[in-house]
């Protein structure tokens, strides 16, 4: 029988006072201060030679591949010597706090904000007019302008531990590990303040951190079931042919990505006015996005597909009707940011009740029982947030940003961040990405260089990296340790504490190495394209700005508000009508880039768990968990191998993602 949330698996329970329980031991630590400069160093050599990024989908498949390794080496120990072998609490913990080290090394937050810290100075010329336009509000503090060691790092073939290459970078990189530091670490304290209401009273369900937990059972029931490994072995078949037909052609390819199958473009069928105006419509069969499809609620992997075609549609009505004249128009991101908000405002508006009660514990009145049983004090809790915020605010003031815009600019960032937290514990979506609907972009777009000015639209533009796309930050982590917490009883308090303590030396070590592997390859000799774009991205975006020079943009702000209402009344009717069938989150998460890829696995999930639902009766979940189970395990161990081989012999492979 599986074990029920909250329960204590039967093993563990019969610990007792066992040591190991508590999670995060000393050897945990060995092993994670071990891991960490791995970790970081595999990562930046995939961003080096533009294999897939593991950090762009929620369950980042690197720290899933090293979990199996340890899972299967740990069961080998735990049959030599049970007492030396790791609890499970220490291998969950182990879990979160390698996800929480690879956050800071992920796309939306070095390989971004890195690339911006050097953009400017790099790329600057008399052809695109930016040292006239804007170069005198570029903030030196936290960017690097000495020409000859961006030189030598475009080029390649130096050393990072030549002075005069690693010199110039000493203090903006200092300054942006306490950034990351502060910023990361005060949402600690926002996940103590959350985690009662969103794990007991709400119950959500954290499907992303169910396989993880699955893994870590000392028996694992998945396994002993036949459609546990047939889900297996059809997504390492996909992985091995594709893999193959990447070397040899003649062998046969199994199409399930964008690009390898033309006929799967379904642009290809609806050509012309206006049905060009749609974009880019794949039909995609990503085994792992179909598992983690079966494991989210029905309802929602409905509303994932039907609102991505959905949103389609208005794309092709607006250009149906010759409504393409004004820019943007009809502010789809700005809707689903407006759907975004709703999500967390919802959910705020709904716990009044118990957000008055933390309040009060907060100010030292209330009944003392209310966090007796947390990680720590809810006071507590908030002292570290708001040291955070004011840690952050006085960096963001530090580059010349007003305290206003500043204010403003990381109070979106939290707000953003609980948002991140609530889709993963509630949705647990393959991708959480926020794509282009973070504060910079957001305030840019709505309040232009008119209202913010020359400097605050600068300034603002040297923290657009890490605001990019919002998948890979550490507090959904940190929240899912407090629900495994809950769950198993390891200690959240050490948890918390060693994650804030992981956040400067992953981030530290992230930046090392991007830096000595761009001293030696060269960003422009031999590394990946996207380096150059993305180090352009905020300064061009920045260019095309204050060309426009717009002030107040009516336009987004009333498509915002739209798409805020909107969410609230599919909220409404499906809080009055239970039967409702729409999802009104997918509302909100079917514009980003990635549910391009993602929208077909949803279908095909919901049409599978609809069938079984329907006639296979309630004894198919436990077989659909095992297929969920078999189709992620299968494509992220079977695919991370093609990673790995390419890794060590230096030649491209098949990559199973994106």
């Amino acid at each position: 029988m599986e074990a029920q949330p909250g329960a204590i698996e039967g093993e563990d329970a019969a610990q007792g006072a066992d040591p190991r329980r508590i999670g995060v031991t000393s050897r945990v630590l060995v092993l994670t201060a071990l891991l960490v400069p791995l970790d970081t160093y595999f990562i930046a050599d995939l961003h080096r030679r533009g294999i897939e990024d593991p950090t762009i989908i929620a369950l980042f498949w690197n720290v899933l591949a090293l979990f199996v390794v340890l899972r299967l080496l740990n069961g080998a120990l735990a049959r030599l010597s049970p007492r030396r072998a790791l609890a499970q609490q220490e291998l969950l913990a182990l879990w979160i706090l390698v996800s929480v080290a690879t956050c800071p090394t992920g796309l939306d937050t070095l390989k971004t904000s890195w690339g911006t810290m050097q953009g400017y100075a790099w790329f600057k010329s008399p052809q695109n007019n930016w040292e006239q336009l804007f170069g005198e509000y570029v903030p030196e503090s936290m960017t690097v302008g000495d020409m000859g060691a961006l030189d030598r790092l475009w080029r390649g073939d130096h050393s990072i531990f030549d002075e005069r290459n690693w010199r110039p970078w000493l203090g903006p990189v200092l300054r942006w590990v306490l950034l990351f530091t502060f910023l990361w670490g005060g949402s600690a304290g926002l996940a103590v303040i959350f985690r009662r209401r969103w794990v007991e009273r709400e119950r959500m369900s954290f499907p992303i951190i169910q396989v993880p937990f699955e893994v870590s059972r000392p028996i694992v029931p998945s396994v002993r079931l036949p459609a546990f490994w047939i889900a297996f072995g059809l997504a390492a078949l996909v992985n091995v042919l594709n893999g193959l037909h990447a070397f040899w052609p003649s062998i046969p390819d199994v199409p399930v990505k964008i690009g390898q199958e033309p006929a799967l473009d379904l642009r290809r069928y609806l050509t012309g006015n206006p049905w060009r105006a749609m974009g880019r419509v794949h039909a995609c069969f990503y085994p792992f996005g179909i598992g983690l499809g079966l494991l989210i609620p029905q309802d929602l992997s409905l509303s994932m597909w039907l609102f991505f075609l959905l949103w389609r549609a208005e794309a092709v009505f607006v250009a149906w009707l010759g409504w393409t004249e004004v820019r943007g128009f009809p502010f789809m991101k700005e809707q689903s940011f407006g759907g975004y908000l709703a999500i967390l405002g919802f959910s705020i508006w709904a716990a009044r009740p118990y957000f008055h009660a933390v309040w009060l514990r907060i100010i030292g009145r209330g009944d003392p029982a209310m966090d007796a049983d947390e990680p720590m004090r809810y006071q507590t809790a908030f002292l570290i947030f708001i040291a955070g915020f004011v840690a952050v605010t006085m960096l963001g003031v530090s580059i010349r940003m007003t305290t206003a815009v500043a204010v403003a600019f990381f109070v979106q960032y939290y707000v953003m961040t609980m948002i991140v937290g609530r889709i993963r514990a509630e949705m647990g979506l393959p991708t959480h990405e926020i794509e282009r609907l973070g504060p910079t972009v957001m305030q840019g777009n709505i309040l232009g260089p008119r209202i913010l000015g020359l400097q605050d639209l600068t300034s603002l533009s040297v923290f657009f990296g890490f605001t990019r796309g919002m998948r890979n930050i550490p507090y959904p982590h940190m929240l899912e340790g407090l629900y495994l917490g809950t769950r198993t009883g390891l200690d959240g308090r050490r948890l918390l504490l060693a994650c804030m303590a992981v956040i400067p030396v992953a981030t530290a070590f992230a930046y090392f190495w991007n830096l000595a592997l761009g001293y030696e390859h060269g960003l422009g000799a031999d590394w990946n394209r996207w380096m150059p774009w993305s180090s352009c991205e905020a300064w061009r975006q920045l260019e095309r700005w204050l060309i426009r020079g717009e002030g107040f943009h009516w336009g987004r702000t009333v498509a915002i508000v739209l798409g805020f209402g909107f969410y609230f009344g599919l909220q409404t009717v499906r809080s009055i009508w239970v039967w409702w069938p729409i999802h009104p989150a997918g509302f909100a998460l079917s514009t980003t880039y990635y549910m391009m890829h993602l929208w077909m696995p949803m279908l095909v999930a919901w049409a599978v768990k609809s069938t079984a639902s329907r006639y296979a009766g309630r004894g198919a979940v436990r077989h659909l968990r095992g297929i969920a189970f078999g189709l992620i395990l299968g494509d992220v161990m079977t695919g991370s191998l093609w990673a790995i081989y390419s890794a060590i012999t230096r030649v491209d492979t098949y990559a199973f993602w994106p």
